[in-house]
Formats: structure tokens, C-alpha cells, sequence
């Protein structure tokens, strides 16, 4: 691409909040130590209210579940709980709706995340060059394009193009899987929409400030849709995230029933296991490395991600227990 966040991570906002298990899961785990560590590279190099917003999330629960895991409460250490009445009158739902709130939670849009990584010291961005072939030799490696042309050499290549990611990685097992939303700008003031994100089956993010002279927007969605890398919108997808929308905020879809929209298609990438990718293609030690498979959660897990690379690389202390780097690792395969 010409422009770096030109694929999936091109989303105009996304949501960053945790999975929760009563059990504590290993994805659970996982997701709140990158929230945190994502969390700090916000507050580091973001403008709050314009970049991102530290509103909290509330999630919806279709099968009614908001058991927590032992001992955690609204006056606990925990991050999450159930939801009172309260924070759910205020988002527009019903007091009785299952629900759980989780405290560390936000908007970001994605785009103006990564232009402030790349412009750190050190970062040089290269588009419109399509690497065609590595090539190892002995001081380290070479990058060809379509040509033959010599792009780079570098002693260390990591593979991070999301699903195209196994064109030079074909041994990890890498899932497309494509996802489509609907956004648009907020019809007036007195629309009923929730300045909460909710997420559940499908999410909404609204009254997210525009660019200047804009109209705050509103996005909802998301389909997920396996083994799929089709980038064109679909009117099935559109009708299924006016379903889903629907059911997550009743309110908020006969609000936007008839609002100004269109669709935006992005290409995931997953794993088997849900989890990411992260560490040597090979058993050797050659210097290509991958950092791949985020899924649906890169907001969540690509700071932690690359601080895992990091330490490893210059033999530092792991971000995280050394059980869940393990979990995140190439080698787990």
C-alpha cells in the first residue's frame, strides 16, 4: 500500500475492551495485559476526546452470563463487573438487562494510533513497494521486488501483513476473515445514541468527534465472516448489522433507521486458537520473525506484541508471565 493503515487496521474507530471468563480464562489474561499495555501507548502519545476516549464499554450479555470470576467486584482491584442499573439506564437499555462493565475500556480510532507510532525516532515508512521474495544470505537477509530489484537488506525480517502475512510464513495456519460495518455521521443532538460504546453480539460506538467541521459519527457492526478476503460491501452483511444492531440497542436502531451511512470491509486475520502469532517463523534462528493473527482485537493486543518482540530480542524481562508469552508464541504450533 501507498499509506500505512490502509487494510483492517484502516477501521475509523474501534473499541478496545477485555474478554471476561468466570474462570479467568487464558484470553481473558491475555486481553487485559494488552489492554494496559496499549492503554499507556494511548495516554503516551494521544490526545484524549479527539484520538480516543477513555469511556468504558458495557457489554452486552445474550445468554445472561455476568458471572465474574471468584472474589472480583465493583469495590475489588478487578477492572470489570456486573453492570448496575444505574450505568445501564444511562446508556439507554433496560435496568434488567444482562450486562457487565468494564472500567478499562475505550474508543480509539486506529489510524491516528499508528501515524503516531511510526513517527517515532528510529521509524522509516516505505509504501508502494510489494516484496516479492526474501532471500537469506549470510550476513542476514534480502528483500526483492516483482522485478528482481533489491529493496532492503536487514539482518532481522518480522512478518506483520496480517493475512498476507503467509505468503512468506506458510507454516502458520492464518484464517482470513472478513468483516463489514456501517458508520456515518450523527444525525442531530437529540438522537437517542449512547456516549458508551456496547459490545456483544455486534457493537456501537457513537458521538465520536469528527475531523474538524465534521459531525460527530456513529459506526455499528461487525460481521465476521470466515475464510472470506472479499473487500467489496455486501447489502446481506449491511442487512445482518441492522439485525444485530437491533437486538445490542433497540433504540439506537430505529434512531439511525433512515440516517446517512456506508459500509466499510476489512480483512482480519486469525488463528486457530484466537490468539496471536508472535515469534521466530523457525526453529533455527535465521532472523525472520512474525507477528501476526490478531483477529478482531489488535487494539488490544499489537502494543503488547511488539513489547514481547522487544524483550526477546535484546534479552530484557517479558512484558508479561512467561505462561502467556509462551501462549502467544510461534512455537505453541
Amino acid at each position: 500500500a501507498d499509506w500505512p493503515a490502509s487494510g483492517a487496521s484502516s477501521l475509523p474507530v474501534g473499541m478496545l475492551a477485555p474478554h471476561v471468563s468466570p474462570d479467568d480464562a487464558l484470553l481473558s489474561r491475555l486481553t487485559r495485559a494488552g489492554i494496559r499495555a496499549t492503554w499507556t501507548e494511548l495516554v503516551r502519545l494521544l490526545e484524549e476526546g479527539r484520538d480516543w476516549c477513555a469511556t468504558g464499554v458495557l457489554e452486552r450479555r445474550p445468554d445472561g452470563d455476568v458471572r465474574m470470576p471468584a472474589g472480583w467486584s465493583s469495590r475489588g482491584p478487578n477492572e470489570s463487573w456486573p453492570a448496575d442499573a444505574d450505568r445501564l439506564a444511562a446508556a439507554g437499555l433496560t435496568t434488567d438487562t444482562p450486562a457487565i462493565w468494564h472500567a478499562r475500556a475505550a474508543w480509539v480510532k486506529p489510524p491516528r494510533l499508528i501515524a503516531a507510532w511510526l513517527r517515532q525516532p528510529g521509524v522509516e515508512f516505505r509504501g508502494g513497494c510489494r516484496v516479492e521474495r526474501l532471500e537469506r544470505h549470510p550476513d542476514g537477509w534480502r528483500l526483492f521486488d516483482a522485478s528482481g530489484g533489491l529493496l532492503a537488506e536487514a539482518d532481522r525480517v518480522l512478518i506483520c501483513a496480517g493475512f498476507e502475512s503467509g505468503r512468506f510464513a506458510p507454516s502458520l495456519p492464518l484464517q482470513p476473515v472478513r468483516g463489514q460495518v456501517a458508520f456515518g455521521p450523527m444525525p442531530d443532538d437529540s438522537t437517542p445514541l449512547p456516549h458508551t460504546p456496547i459490545n456483544g453480539d455486534g457493537h456501537l460506538v457513537a458521538q465520536v468527534p469528527g475531523e474538524p467541521g465534521d459531525a460527530p459519527m456513529w459506526l455499528a457492526g461487525a460481521t465476521f465472516d470466515r475464510d472470506s478476503s472479499s473487500i467489496e460491501p455486501s447489502e446481506a452483511d449491511a442487512a445482518a448489522n441492522r439485525d444485530r444492531l437491533r437486538r445490542l440497542h433497540p433504540a439506537a436502531a430505529d434512531a439511525l433507521a433512515g440516517a446517512e451511512s456506508q459500509a466499510w470491509v476489512g480483512v482480519r486475520c486469525a488463528s486457530g486458537d484466537r490468539r496471536p502469532l508472535v515469534g521466530p517463523v523457525d526453529a533455527e534462528g535465521t532472523g525472520l520473525w512474525a507477528c501476526t493473527a490478531l483477529g478482531s482485537r489488535g487494539l488490544s493486543f499489537a502494543a503488547l506484541c511488539a513489547e514481547l518482540l522487544a524483550a526477546q530480542w535484546h534479552a530484557e524481562p517479558l512484558p508479561l508471565p512467561a505462561a502467556l508469552a509462551k501462549a502467544l508464541g510461534t512455537q505453541r504450533l
